[in-house]
């Protein structure tokens, strides 16, 4: 059976992708989306990672996702780090693409989460997506407790 990502539709996503996260890492640098290492701790030393995988309405708006994330998610105080991407095609059929882009914002502990929760720029950012999208798949990761 033919590996439906090895046909011209999929490789034309994939390249799309490929050019939308490239534009979204542009836009990250020149919007100062990289934290002070001064002011906030790296993500390997936050204890809690809140995941967001967003499917957009429309997978061109990516790029305005990011620099909405860069204008409201970075200024939070609670906000240890946070980046923001696209799906990458690496081939392996066991790794799920299934969404336009993926969000990750780091805190020290729940309470920093909460916080984060009610902080107005988060809830303008939600607002503003939630008609955007399709479909929003969150999870909060805890790494206390783990061997890092």
């Amino acid at each position: 059976m033919t590996d439906p990502r090895s046909t011209l539709g999929p490789h034309r996503r994939v390249r799309r992708r490929s050019l939308a996260a490239l534009a979204i890492a542009v836009s990250m640098a020149a919007s100062g989306c990289d934290t002070d290492p001064a002011t906030r701790k790296a993500a390997d030393q936050a204890s809690l990672q809140h995941v967001v995988l967003i499917s957009l309405r429309d997978p061109a708006d990516a790029e305005a996702l990011a620099r909405d994330c860069a204008r409201l998610l970075a200024p939070i105080e609670s906000v240890r780090t946070w980046w923001i991407g696209t799906p990458v095609d690496t081939g392996r059929a066991a790794v799920d693409g299934d969404y336009d882009v993926g969000l990750c914002v780091a805190f020290d502990d729940l309470d920093g989460l909460a916080a984060y929760q009610v902080d107005p720029r988060h809830l303008e950012l939600v607002e503003a997506w939630r008609p955007r999208a399709t479909r929003f798949r969150i999870f909060d990761v805890g790494l206390d407790g783990l061997s890092r």
